[in-house]
């Protein structure tokens, strides 16, 4: 496979591409994002991803925007060119300028959209995190390319062997570097209120159904840092890597208990991926 590029209607080998000065997201990152994993030139779930990269480009002010139709046609060439077994499709809308200004001279959005290949998760992964103070912004509900607060927490993770950070505000668990954060505790999923502290996941969704499907109840409430400890799972959701159980907090081993519980859902999630990716 060669990776690919669009970029305002041009496709190019993706070590070619190039953005110019006049991209917003360039000295104000003023730009949105999502990413999407498929197989067979399936991307999956795609219409809920557009539909949340859509919504968060209004949230930064963008209103000149394309419609879904026209991203899933840009999708669809750029996925011809550089068609893989499995890949991740990441998009970004971005506002326009002519040079480096506050304020905005064109209403307009740029779309840039990349095509690499990637590999499906096939069995469940497991993790370890730090904890640190959540210092980012207000609107993490937005999916804005301003990640230098993520790329920090990883690597500070990394510097103290573990593989991701988990925020806490306070007392008050948010999400991880990359991911949400849910627990399982006494046949209960609680999963953080959709608030401006944490992104949507997609993935989170996907867990929720497949858990109630289990016959496990689900509550959207704030939980702590001690809750953590006492939960009997720890899941870590993304849409590369779906479901990931953590087992080493702050230099913590975790109980994980529910092990068989979050095989089966991981299981589940999976299945349904491997169903709607299915070769065209």
């Amino acid at each position: 496979m060669r990776d690919y590029a669009y970029y305002n209607g041009v496709i190019t080998p993706y070590d070619s591409a190039t953005v110019p000065l006049y991209d917003r997201s360039i000295f104000f990152a003023e730009a949105v994002y999502d990413v999407v994993i498929g197989r067979n030139g399936v991307p999956y779930q795609l219409d809920l991803h557009l539909s949340r990269l859509l919504t968060n480009a209004k949230s930064i002010g963008l209103t000149k925007l394309p419609e879904e139709e026209e991203l899933k046609l840009i999708a669809g060439m750029l996925l011809s060119e550089a068609y893989a077994d499995e890949f991740m499709l990441y998009i970004q809308l971005s506002g326009k300028g002519e040079r480096r200004a506050h304020s905005r001279s064109d209403e307009g959005c740029n779309i840039l959209m990349t095509v690499t290949g990637a590999t499906v998760p096939t069995s469940l992964g497991f993790t370890s995190a730090i904890t640190l103070p959540d210092y980012r912004h207000a609107y993490c509900n937005i999916k804005t390319v301003n990640l230098l607060p993520a790329v920090f927490s990883v690597c500070s993770a990394e510097k103290s062997g573990f593989e991701t950070a988990i925020f806490r505000k306070g007392d008050r668990i948010t999400e991880a570097s990359s991911s949400n954060v849910s627990l399982i505790n006494r046949k209960e999923l609680i999963t953080h209120p959709l608030d401006n502290s944490i992104l949507p996941g997609i993935s989170q969704r996907n867990l929720v159904r497949e858990a109630e499907n289990l016959g496990l109840k689900h509550t959207e409430r704030e939980f702590s840092y001690e809750e953590m400890f006492e939960a009997d799972a720890v899941l870590l959701t993304s849409t590369t890597k779906l479901v990931k159980l953590c087992r080493n907090i702050d230099g913590v081993e975790l109980k994980c208990k529910e092990i068989d519980t979050v095989n089966t859902v991981f299981g589940a999630m999976l299945n349904d991926l491997m169903a709607k990716t299915s070769q065209k």
